[in-house]
Order: C-alpha cells, then sequence, then structure tokens
C-alpha cells in the first residue's frame, strides 16, 4: 500500500511555494507557465526525448485528489513545519484554496495542461509542456505543481541518454556491415537496463526502466513492465530477459569448481540463450581454455535440427574497451571454423556464442568500445551491453538544464502581463514571455527580421530580449511567444484539464514516435489489441432451464501434432542478434524439443531438467538439479549423491515439473523452408531473469 504522504498533493511541493498564493498581484486570476529544456551540459545532446509526463498526470493529479483528511494532515505538518520548534505556526498554509478546491472542484484540481505528444524528439529550447489554472480563484495552484511537474526531468532525461546510446550502437552496426534491422536484430536488445539497484527508489527504477524500454527491448527491471501495464496501457511485458549467473552461483563452486560451474550452466539451460559472468578469476583463461575448449561441443551442440541455444559470455571487470577486443579476439580464434564475415570484412562469431559488456558502460564507453571493434575487424553484432547507474542514475535535472517557469498572468479585468526572467549574471537562463506555441518552422512563411528573438544585449540591453520567434537550432520548430502564434498549428496538445487525463498513448506509438532509422519500431505495424482466445461451437446442445450452454475453447494442439522441421538447420551466414522473435506464449515445445520431466530437486533449482545423467565436478557441499540430456555421460566424471527419481527425501517436497519452453522461431539468413521450430527459454516464476534477449512483442 502507497504511504498516505505521497497520496496527498498538498505535501508534493517545496517548502516556500506554500507561502506563494500571498505574493502575486492583487487581482491575479490565472498564471501561465511552461516547462522546457534550456540546452544540454553534455556536448552533442541537442534534443530531447519527451516522455514521462502521462505517469504523473495518472498517478498525483488525476480525479479526486484534496478530501478533508488530507487538508487537515498538511495543516498540522505546515503549522509545525514553519514553526520555530516550540510554538507552531498556521497562518502561512492556504487552508481556504484548499478548502475551496475541496468544496467547488470536488477535490479535483482545476487546471489545464498542454504538452507535447509522449515520445516525440525535439531540439532542445523548445516549449514542451503549459500548464494554466482554469479557476481564477486558485491562480496559485499552477506553480503550486511546479515541482512535481519539474520530476518529468527524470524518466524524459533517462529516455534521452539511452536513445543516445541507441544511434551510437545503429552507427557501430552499420560501420561493420550488420544489416539485419528487424528484432530480435538491429539495436532492439544492444543495450540492457542493469540499474534498479542503482538508482534511488523503486519509483526511479520504474520511470527510468520505462524512459529506456521506449527505445530498447531488454531489461531487468522488472518494475517497469508493471508501470508500462498501469500507465502506458501495455498489454504484455515490453521487456525482455533470459537466465543467466551471477558472481555467487559461480564462485560457490570455488576455484577449481569454475568450469563445472559454467558446465552446469549450459546444463541447467540446454536451450535458448543463457549468460554467464566469466570473470571470477582470469576471465581470458575462462574465454580460451573454458568456453572455446572444454565446452566448445556443448556450446557449438546449442544449435541442431530442433532447438536453438546461444551462450552469452559477460567479462565485469577490466577496462570495458581493452577487455572487449582482447576477449572476442579469443573468441573468434577458438570458433573460427564457424566465423562468418560481414559485407565490410568485419568478423562475426558463429549464432550459437555472443558477449554482453555489463561493466563501465555509458554515452561515452559504447562508441568508444565499437569504433575499436570496427578497426580490428569485429563486427559490432557479437557484443550487447548492460548498464547500470550511468543508465539511470548518472543524470540530473541539469543534463538538460530543465526549467519551468511563469510567462504570463491574467489580471482582474482581463488584463494580461508577459511574466519572464533575464538575469544579467546568466543569459541562459532568460525565459519565454507571454502566451506560447509550438509549430512547426515552415508554419511561419515570412516574417520581419526584427521578429526573431534576440537575447538582451548587454548590462544596457532590453531585459526580455525582442522579438517573438524563438527558433530552435535546427531551424525545423519555432516557439512563439508573446500570444502571436497560432492555437490551430500548435504541435502541444491537451492532455489534462480539472482533474480528468484528456490523452492517453501507448507505449507501443510512444516507440515509434521515438525510433530513430531502421530502429526496431520503425516500421513495425500498429498495436494490436489484446487477442482474445478462439473459440469454437460444440455442438448444439439441448437448453436446460432456458439457459443455453456457453462456447468451449478450442483444446490445445496435442504434442504430438505440432510440426516438424521441414529440412535440416542450416548454419545462417550473419545474424546481428540471435534472439528468438515470436511472442512469448505457453505452448507445447515442438517434437524433438527439449522436454521437462518431474523430477526430485531443491528448491533453488532454477528450472527442472531430465534425469539419468552423470553430475559434473562441485563442492560436496553443493547440491544440484538432475542435469539433463539423458545418455551423454562423460569420462572420468564423478557423480555426487543425487535424489534419484522417485526417491523423496525428508523434508523434500516433489512439486510438478512443467515446461520453461515455448516454440519460436529462428530468423536464419536462409530459405523460409529451411527456417525451423525451436524452443526459446521462458524464465519461470520467482526466479532471477538478467540480461536480454527474447522475443520481440508489439504492445500497447
Amino acid at each position: 500500500m502507497t504511504s498516505a504522504w505521497m497520496d496527498n498533493i498538498i505535501l508534493l511541493s517545496d517548502s516556500y511555494k506554500v507561502s506563494h498564493w500571498r505574493q502575486y498581484p492583487p487581482g491575479t486570476q490565472y498564471v501561465y507557465s511552461y516547462f522546457e529544456s534550456r540546452g544540454s551540459d553534455r556536448d552533442g545532446w541537442d534534443e530531447v526525448c519527451f516522455f514521462g509526463l502521462q505517469y504523473f498526470l495518472k498517478r498525483y493529479l488525476a480525479g479526486v485528489v484534496v478530501t478533508r483528511e488530507k487538508i487537515d494532515q498538511a495543516a498540522k505538518v505546515y503549522a509545525q513545519h514553519f514553526g520555530d520548534g516550540v510554538s507552531d505556526n498556521p497562518d502561512l498554509f492556504f487552508r481556504e484554496g484548499w478548502e475551496y478546491i475541496l468544496e467547488k472542484h470536488g477535490g479535483r484540481l482545476p487546471v489545464k495542461i498542454k504538452a507535447l505528444p509522449e515520445g516525440t524528439v525535439m531540439p532542445n529550447k523548445t516549449v514542451l509542456v503549459t500548464v494554466i489554472n482554469t479557476d481564477p480563484e486558485c491562480f496559485w495552484l499552477t506553480n503550486f505543481l511546479e515541482t512535481l511537474l519539474v520530476q518529468v526531468w527524470y524518466p524524459m532525461t533517462v529516455c534521452t541518454n539511452s536513445r543516445y546510446q541507441k544511434l551510437s550502437i545503429q552507427k557501430g552496426l552499420e560501420e561493420t556491415g550488420c544489416e539485419d534491422w528487424a528484432p530480435p536484430g538491429g539495436t532492439a536488445f544492444k543495450l540492457h537496463d542493469f540499474g534498479f539497484r542503482g538508482v534511488s527508489s523503486v519509483e526511479s527504477a520504474a520511470l527510468g526502466g520505462l524512459g529506456h524500454l521506449v527505445n530498447f527491448m531488454g531489461s531487468d527491471t522488472v518494475i517497469a513492465l508493471a508501470a508500462a501495464q498501469e500507465f502506458y496501457s501495455a498489454k504484455r511485458a515490453i521487456g525482455f530477459s533470459i537466465p543467466a549467473s551471477e558472481h555467487s552461483t559461480i564462485t560457490s563452486w570455488g576455484v577449481e569448481g569454475e568450469l563445472d560451474a559454467m558446465q552446469n550452466m549450459l546444463e541447467q539451460y540446454p536451450t535458448g540463450l543463457v549468460a554467464c559472468v566469466s570473470d571470477s578469476f582470469d576471465v581470458f583463461k575462462a574465454c580460451r581454455e573454458y568456453w572455446g575448449d572444454a565446452l566448445k561441443d556443448k556450446i557449438k551442440g546449442r544449435i541442431s535440427e530442433t532447438s536453438f541455444g546461444q551462450l552469452v559470455v559477460r567479462p565485469d571487470s577490466g577496462d570495458p574497451e581493452e577487455t572487449c577486443v582482447a576477449i572476442m579476439k579469443i573468441l573468434l580464434e577458438q570458433f573460427a571454423e564457424d566465423v562468418t564475415v560481414t559485407k565490410t570484412g568485419h568478423k562475426l562469431l558463429p549464432p550459437y556464442i555472443r558477449v554482453i559488456q555489463g561493466d563501465g558502460v555509458d554515452y561515452q564507453s559504447i562508441p568508444k568500445i565499437l569504433n575499436r571493434f570496427k578497426d580490428e575487424g569485429i563486427a559490432a553484432a557479437n557484443i550487447t551491453f548492460g548498464s547500470g547507474g550511468a543508465l539511470l542514475q548518472k543524470v540530473n535535472r541539469d543534463t538538460f538544464k530543465v526549467a519551468f517557469k511563469c510567462a504570463e498572468i491574467i489580471l482582474e479585468g482581463g488584463e494580461s502581463r508577459e511574466v519572464f526572467k533575464d538575469p544579467l549574471t546568466d543569459d541562459g537562463k532568460a525565459s519565454k514571455k507571454g502566451r506560447l506555441t509550438l509549430q512547426l518552422a515552415s508554419d511561419i512563411p515570412s516574417y520581419a527580421p526584427e521578429d526573431v528573438y534576440q537575447p538582451r544585449q548587454g548590462p544596457d540591453g532590453v531585459k526580455g530580449g525582442t522579438g517573438h520567434l524563438h527558433f530552435s537550432p535546427d531551424g525545423k520548430y519555432v516557439t512563439v511567444a508573446s500570444g502571436k502564434g497560432d492555437p490551430e498549428k500548435d504541435l502541444l496538445v491537451d492532455v489534462f484539464e480539472n482533474g480528468e487525463v484528456l490523452k492517453e498513448y501507448k507505449f507501443g506509438e510512444i516507440r515509434k514516435r521515438a525510433d530513430i532509422p531502421n530502429g526496431p519500431w520503425e516500421n513495425s505495424p500498429d498495436e494490436p489489441e489484446e487477442e482474445e482466445p478462439a473459440k469454437v461451437e460444440k455442438a448444439a446442445a439441448p437448453a436446460l432451464n432456458g439457459v443455453k450452454p456457453q462456447p468451449q475453447l478450442a483444446p490445445a494442439m496435442p504434442y504430438a501434432a505440432m510440426p516438424r522441421p521441414a529440412a535440416p538447420f542450416v548454419m545462417p551466414t550473419m545474424r546481428s542478434a540471435s534472439i528468438p522473435s515470436q511472442p512469448m506464449v505457453m505452448q507445447p515445445s515442438p517434437v524433438g524439443a527439449a522436454r521437462v520431466t518431474p523430477v526430485n530437486r531443491p528448491s533453488f533449482v532454477a528450472a527442472p531438467q531430465a534425469p539419468q545423467v552423470p553430475q559434473v565436478n562441485r563442492p560436496p557441499s553443493f547440491v544440484a538439479a538432475p542435469m539433463p540430456q539423458a545418455g551423454m555421460t562423460q569420462p572420468g566424471m564423478p557423480q555426487p549423491g543425487m535424489p534419484q527419481p522417485g526417491m523423496t527425501q525428508p523434508g523434500m517436497t516433489q512439486p510438478q515439473a512443467q515446461s520453461m519452453y515455448v516454440p519460436s522461431q529462428i530468423r536464419p539468413a536462409v530459405p523460409a523452408q529451411m527456417q525451423i521450430a525451436h524452443p526459446s527459454f521462458v524464465a519461470a516464476p520467482g526466479y532471477r531473469p538478467s540480461f536480454v534477449a527474447a522475443p520481440m512483442q508489439q504492445v500497447g
């Protein structure tokens, strides 16, 4: 349950705003303010992807948000807050104003908000949001809401941060001849969100995670998936992940057991994608001697006529650029027999193995790594990136110099007064004045030179500058100030009025709007509505007491009826990524695919596996689940005592195993008749997912 103080709109502001109702000019009836990015403190970040306002509208502003209980609570808090520690001071809090909203508006906020459609990429220094009160008695409310509304800076900035990294990855793919743009290829899964633990709060994780998922499909920040469904009408999970190890699950096997721990990862997840951290002791030895030698056949065997699997090697220390290049060279050498070359002559690992770099990844290190790859003859499609704090936390309000400023007030009698600031000590903080519209520059076919905004020229210059046309740096857009714009051509749309959200954006349309050329959603179809299960009418039956029998769901296709592959698997010549591309729908696996049978297993086992297979070497105290692929006994490999099928140990329950795999379609560069159905891993409930590579699913 959300804490009451987070739901009290009267407490969601800065202290000084509580006193502002007394400070506006006498007769003030309307206060009109706007929100913009005044620039960026990062070189080359000249545009922003607007995102996140809808969350704040639906979470904090919509509906009845002012109640008697909230007013009483706020009155008590502010009386103490503005007191001297001994005596309370109840005079600063504008109780009458909040009671007016409660009585006159039923507790709904009398404000109107216009905003740019979410997902729109807009040059800096343009208006993004405008706010005005709709009741003249509530003139003080507009800027009281500034504190909360300005927090849109966070999801907007994370979204833009993620998008700039997407542009860097796209450039690297193009320059190394990787042109499989449709998901799961291209950029769709190339930057994975590892940031949940690195942010300041759960809400930050949700909002930042959403901002990232506007651009990519990979995330370990699960809370963002729930937020998308609640606040952006997503029908299904909008981010995907796969099973992966962490250092504890590898190092707990001991130094001498690292190889066994890695073998265990391949055997616990015999199909689909699995990531394994490889730098616990010596990442170069792990890549050369373990993955590239001792376990090489197991890795290569993950692709067969009936299944697809991929190992993702994860280094997690060292200089990111040097480490990535070094291990890539080792893997290209160890798997040289299946390495292919792109049209630009860059080497591409076979689809059963890739790399994810999840340490030291940010908007600066990604292009450095990819530029080295280009120079070293390594294709960018070999690598995926994971980013945590640098993605979700290493940003602030000044990254895009976000501000919320009053531009106009209206006094009794209808007199309007332009409002602006223009500090002599910082011309970068000069604000726009009057009513604003955001229009295409092409909507202003002719104008006089003096109409173009010019900032204040020195101490004696015109305060507020001259001119009303604020053209964006790229010349494509113009913020028209001083009420001289055309409201019919305003790119800002009404999104909120008097407690009601007027416009809601689905996550799918936001993704399309924010996409880049050759991006995952550039040419995707419109989002379908949630599919209803197919229904089949049974033979007519007599009505009972006048009630007709309901139609029954069509029975699931029998396992034996699943289609077999039409032809043997052929190694694709090149893949930009190797992530299954079909929706995650729990269905029977194709014939010949791995099936899971009930076994006795410890409660921590991530997925049940078939029994009757020799176990790998591991510390005596470790008890793992039985391994899959019966009959693949390796000489000289001891088998610690394990519970056999049908043998239940005291205190050990025997839950019913369920299939963790769903059919999915490989998309190799071969004719359609050569494509095969293959299982794709779906993580069991309760087990930690990690780096992504899951099927694309267009969602609302």
